[in-house]
């Protein structure tokens, strides 16, 4: 699975993995239950590979930093988990990004970072994780600029007027129409 295809969804706990769309939003399967359901329009629905995390000097890919997470478990560090003191879990945050932001990015969502790793390691297909953003990006080398260009949007047609013609006689001449005038009491 990659990160394209898991979804957070507001006021829903857990990750889910979407499944299909609908009318009103998306169809998504909870990660671990199994159980489905349907988003609706009130849901913020976030996609994993468009998360970043702030740093220092602007942002880290959550993509980026679950590998960091990965390769410090591997290397024999314990993952924090939801009941871990703060203080561990900016410990930890500090070993796998070091220069994130320390005021805009809160405990709450180091360790909602972390509960998810714990979500996902086994089910995340690692080796094509970043591979989708690298090529993107050797793309856009290639054609001579790094920015992507930009497409504008169609310009809204305002419905013409219709314009109505005038009531005629039987002569073919125009006829005015009066209406009284309001007279000041």
């Amino acid at each position: 699975m990659e990160l394209k295809d898991i979804v957070s969804v507001s006021g829903v706990a857990g990750l889910h993995k979407v499944i299909g769309r609908n009318k009103a939003g998306l169809i998504v399967e909870t990660i671990g239950t199994g159980k489905k359901f349907a988003t609706t329009a009130n849901q913020r629905v976030s996609v994993l590979s468009d998360i970043a995390i702030f740093t220092e000097e602007g942002e880290a890919r959550l993509w980026q930093v679950l590998k960091n997470i990965q390769e410090a478990e591997k290397a024999g560090k314990t993952v924090p988990d939801a009941k871990a003191d703060n203080d561990a879990v900016k410990a930890y945050m500090a070993v796998v990004l070091p220069d994130y932001d320390k005021e805009k990015v809160y405990t709450s969502d180091m360790k909602k970072l972390f509960s998810w790793y714990g979500i996902i390691k086994d089910i995340l297909n690692w080796e094509s994780l970043g591979k989708e953003e690298e090529t993107d990006n050797s793309e856009a080398s290639d054609s001579g600029s790094t920015d992507k260009p930009v497409e504008k949007a169609p310009k809204s047609v305002a419905p013409k007027k219709v314009k109505t013609a005038a009531p005629r006689t039987a002569g073919g001449a125009k006829t005015k129409t009066t209406t009284p005038r309001k007279m000041g009491s």
